[in-house]
């Protein structure tokens, strides 16, 4: 079995673990198709049965008829910005299901599921907004991303040499203001293609669903915007139907630490999150830095105890009782109590 390690896509970026997922969608019409599975560093990077140079030749492939598909050329109103009316909606859909993008479609937009304004709102994935227009942004990235980009992208590390437009889901595409000597706006932001172009096909596995109040995106969590993005690692060789499973399954949740076992078994031995975060208006998006929620050994045992703690009640009489209970599971905590001396004698001021 070849073993190809994809040393620039990280498994702490999304952008590199969206990329990760692209290289398995790449192959979706392929009779064979490869495996994928992470490092377990302190910085996972992804590892596939496939070589380099057969990825990176499909790859464009699908670049190229994606670019050309109905699903990002759908010839409607607003069609570009995904701000279509119902009946648009339920048309676009349609059309696409019958392109080789119409994963695509379906992780963009729900049917019925629409915003203020009655027009669909899409993933919470969508972080373009203004004079970005969506489709127009991933159709000139599968146009102009070259072979060399994505192989500089699987390989690493990133030269950050291009001037393509950016999806915004680079870690490094985060720029708060505040953490700044001077406004980020005026700079040219430069960008990685290979990984962006990847990533769109990895984002076909996070489909969309409509919810009572807004539209679902598998994998993120809570309002529009304060939501966050959530990712599995698995050490385990994950065919495209396991990945599948996978993201389905393995994500942040108040019961993750419940669930140790379970994910264990599945070779999952890290689940990382990232905050969405998104300009005054609810219109531009960027990933925050992401954060570990879950993990095998030692930071599973403590995590899980006081996750646990923290949510079942506790049955002691006193604070004191609490607190040796909350770090009972953790080993507890001994302190030598000094013994106490008799009660001296009050001063007199005679």
């Amino acid at each position: 079995m070849t073993t190809t390690h994809l040393t620039g896509l990280c498994g702490t970026n999304p952008l590199g673990f969206l990329a990760a997922l692209g290289t398995q969608v790449a192959f979706a019409s392929e009779q064979e198709q490869p495996r994928l599975w992470w490092t377990d560093d302190v910085v996972p990077h992804a590892v596939v049965d496939f070589g380099l140079d057969r990825i990176a030749e499909q790859s464009m492939q699908v670049f190229a008829a994606w670019a050309a598909s109905y699903t990002m050329n759908p010839q409607m109103p607003k069609g570009d910005e995904l701000k279509l009316t119902p009946p648009d909606i339920r048309t676009y859909l349609e059309l696409a299901s019958r392109d080789l993008a119409a994963g695509l479609a379906t992780a963009l937009v729900a049917e019925d599921s629409l915003d203020n304004n009655g027009k669909a709102k899409p993933t919470d994935l969508y972080f373009t907004a203004g004079q970005q227009k969506f489709l127009d942004t991933v159709r000139n990235v599968l146009r102009r991303v070259s072979c060399e980009d994505v192989l500089a992208g699987l390989a690493g590390p990133w030269p950050y040499g291009s001037e393509l437009p950016s999806l915004g889901w680079d870690v490094a595409d985060d720029r708060q203001y505040a953490l700044r000597a001077k406004n980020p706006s005026p700079e040219k932001k430069s960008t990685n293609p290979g990984p962006e172009a990847l990533a769109l096909l990895g984002l076909t596995l996070h489909p969309v669903f409509r919810g009572n109040d807004r539209t679902l995106t598998q994998g993120c969590s809570g309002a529009w915007k304060s939501a966050s993005y959530s990712w599995p690692l698995w050490n385990k060789a994950a065919s495209p139907n396991a990945v599948r499973s996978l993201l389905a399954h393995a994500y942040d949740h108040p019961a993750a630490a419940d669930r140790a076992r379970w994910l264990r078994s599945w070779g999952v031995f890290r689940v990382m999150k990232s905050s969405i975060r998104r300009s005054g208006q609810g219109g531009y998006g960027t990933f925050g830095p992401p954060i570990v929620t879950w993990q095998v050994g030692h930071v599973e045992s403590g995590a899980q105890s006081i996750h646990r703690a923290d949510r079942e009640p506790t049955q002691s009489r006193n604070l004191a009782d609490a607190i040796h209970q909350r770090f009972a599971a953790l080993g507890g905590v001994e302190l030598d109590i000094p013994p106490r001396d008799a009660i001296r004698t009050p001063p007199s001021f005679d």
